[in-house]
């Protein structure tokens, strides 16, 4: 009897210990984020000596004066929230291009870009700037905080919206307005500007028309160190607008 009931307890075990046991795999952990994809084609640029790489879907593209354009197949080794990192090699070039979201100008033009770039080949490191400007200031209504020399009349509300295919619109300080806007190299133009005729208090009438002469007028922009739109023409900035 004895031995009887030593079987059945240890086949009682036996059967626990299965019980805690699973034959099935256990469920993955996620995979993490891979943070923002660039926008195809990317274009990267540098000077002194001047280079030019554009990652677009499957292939990397890479100019240099004097020499053979390179297109080759790439991989992606990194790519987060802080940049993205790419890297290619064939027949003895070795290429990797590093992304980071920092605002960079251009050392030539001044223009500036959304991404700091480093680029090796070789082992050689070449730095430059990356991605549309245009990014910058699409998608955003900046809010006029000066016009010239002289901030806007208390409690008046002048905006500009940079808009899809070249349409800008906002709000004068009395008149909405529209026009076309576009980013031609080094030079930003805004033109055709138009307002609807609402009368207003004369010192906000004279606000809104110095605006729209000195938006009209502009011929660059840049982004602060606070955030802030400026606005250039003649290389003077005659406005500045927050986010």
């Amino acid at each position: 009897m004895k031995g009887t009931q030593l079987l059945v307890f240890a086949g009682a075990v036996l059967l626990a210990g299965l019980a805690g046991c699973s034959s099935s795999p256990e469920k993955p952990e996620p995979v993490p984020d891979p943070g923002p994809a660039l926008e195809k084609p990317f274009t990267a640029t540098g000077n002194e000596p001047f280079w030019r790489v554009i990652v677009e879907p499957g292939q990397l593209v890479l100019e240099r004066p004097g020499k053979p354009t390179e297109e080759l197949r790439y991989e992606t080794v990194a790519q987060s929230d802080t940049g993205h990192r790419f890297r290619a090699a064939r027949d003895g070039l070795s290429i990797e291009l590093v992304t980071a979201p920092q605002l960079c100008r251009d050392t030539m033009t001044g223009m500036p870009h959304p991404r700091q770039v480093r680029l090796f080949i070789n082992g050689d490191r070449f730095a430059g700037c990356g991605g549309d400007p245009e990014q910058l200031i699409l998608g955003v209504e900046w809010v006029v905080a000066t016009i010239g020399d002289r901030g806007v009349i208390d409690k008046s509300r002048a905006t500009i919206e940079f808009l899809p295919e070249g349409r800008i619109a906002g709000n004068g300080s009395c008149n909405q307005y529209t026009g076309t806007w576009s980013l031609n190299g080094e030079t930003l133009e805004v033109s055709r500007l138009a307002s609807t005729r609402k009368a207003c208090e004369p010192a906000l009438m004279d606000q809104e028309d110095r605006f729209l002469r000195q938006l009209e007028a502009a011929n660059a922009f840049d982004i602060s160190r606070e955030a802030d739109l400026v606005i250039s023409a003649g290389g003077e900035p005659v406005i500045r607008a927050a986010r």
